[in-house]
């Protein structure tokens, strides 16, 4: 799936456990080639090779304080903590589980996936094209750029990758965190994880969600929550998240999800960012 044009706007049958798990993980493990390196701007030099970025392991049962074994159903034991420190770093209540539903749907809990890596993949990669050619006019510079314009989508969220790198710009502006970062980074699962709860939020705060299918059909285009609301793409979305949420496990009826979310104590880009990542080697900051 895309990552969307949110980043613009006003201010992207059940599992069988024990084998699912075996293949997400031995697909992980193997990271996934970037596609060649754009081309510099005319007169702008090229950024050269980015340098390796490691950022903190994934966070396990001692870095939250919430349930990890109640209602995530087949969710990668592995990644239960992250997406419960991405509730509860960006205050949306409840909404750990729902990155679960919204990551197998993108990535199939895969945080190296890649669309665009791949011949038949063109679709993927004229999209970032597009995002990045409309939409750089109007945005902070992106160091690497021409590489985000050729890279497609990937990560644990399917993350197209101009906004990817552009995350935080509405509420920071040239202060965000990736503006520097090469868009391999999305394959790291904080940063994914850090531009995924950004999203979340500026789909509740900028849009009418009436429950927790409209989040995912914010997801897929905000377009589907104002003109195309109601509308057969909207519906569809829709559907395909609940049988999602039903493949995985997860019960949207359960205590552990409140029936709308609610990001009015969203603490900032910033605490964020270093709730979730941390701090980028200074040389990408």
């Amino acid at each position: 799936m895309k990552w969307r044009t949110l980043l613009t706007v006003t201010g992207t049958a059940a599992l069988a456990g024990g084998a699912f798990l075996y293949g997400r993980r031995a697909s992980a493990a193997e990271p996934s080639p970037g596609p060649a390196p754009g081309q510099p701007a005319p007169g702008q030099p090229a950024p050269g090779p980015a340098p390796k970025i490691e950022l903190p392991p994934l966070p396990g049962p001692a870095d939250v304080k919430g349930d990890l074994s109640r209602n995530w159903g087949e969710t990668p034991l592995d990644l239960r903590a992250l997406f419960l420190l991405m509730e509860e770093t960006s205050r949306i209540a409840g909404s750990a589980r729902i990155f679960a539903g919204i990551a197998y749907r993108e990535s199939r809990f895969v945080t190296t996936a890649h669309n665009g890596d791949a011949v038949g993949e063109q679709g993927e990669r004229d999209a970032s094209l597009r995002a990045y050619t409309n939409n750089r006019d109007n945005n902070p510079p992106l160091r690497y750029g021409e590489q985000a314009a050729a890279f497609g989508s990937g990560g644990l969220f399917g993350l197209l990758a101009p906004y990817f790198l552009w995350t935080g710009v509405p509420e920071v502006k040239a202060s965000a965190p990736l503006l520097g970062a090469p868009p391999e980074l999305m394959f790291q699962p904080r940063a994914s994880a850090f531009a995924a709860a950004v999203y979340m939020q500026r789909i509740l705060k900028n849009y009418r969600v009436d429950d927790i299918p409209d989040i995912k059909a914010g997801w897929a285009s905000p377009t589907l929550l104002t003109t195309g609301r109601g509308g057969e793409s909207y519906q569809d979305v829709r559907a395909r998240f609940l049988a999602d949420m039903k493949a995985v496990g997860i019960d949207l009826a359960d205590a552990t999800i409140p029936v709308r979310l609610d990001a009015s104590s969203w603490p900032g880009v910033p605490a964020v960012f270093a709730g979730l990542v941390g701090a980028l080697p200074k040389e990408l900051a």
